[in-house]
């Protein structure tokens, strides 16, 4: 159904806007509580709770001159994936596929795997 389509992308963007705000409450309406990333930082694999993103926007703070495309893959059900670019947050560029899951009427990112 095409509405499901624009609501993953609303769910997406209010982690990409938390990104670029520095709004870390914003960015956790996003995904589910107990929600995993996994890739490489620096060289350095990056694996686990999601709460990692969190205490990195925290940290960073806002950026502003942040760009960023958002395209929803594929949409079956009460299952999704959604790939999200982002260049120039903090200086890096981000590539990131995101799993959602429609829980109770609401879709929320369960997973964030993603690659520098």
């Amino acid at each position: 159904m095409i509405e499901n389509y624009q609501d993953i992308k609303d769910v997406v963007m209010q982690y990409v806007n938390g990104c670029m705000t520095g709004d870390v409450e914003l960015t956790r309406k996003a995904f589910h509580k107990d929600a995993v990333m996994y890739g490489y930082l620096n060289g350095n694999l990056c694996a686990g709770s999601i709460n990692a993103l969190y205490d990195a926007i925290e940290q960073l703070g806002a950026a502003a001159e942040t760009k960023a495309e958002v395209d929803v893959m594929q949409v079956i059900g009460t299952a999704a994936t959604v790939r999200v670019i982002l260049e120039n947050w903090h200086g890096m560029g981000f590539t990131d596929f995101h799993s959602l899951v429609k829980i109770d009427g609401k879709w929320q990112i369960v997973s964030k795997i993603f690659h520098q």
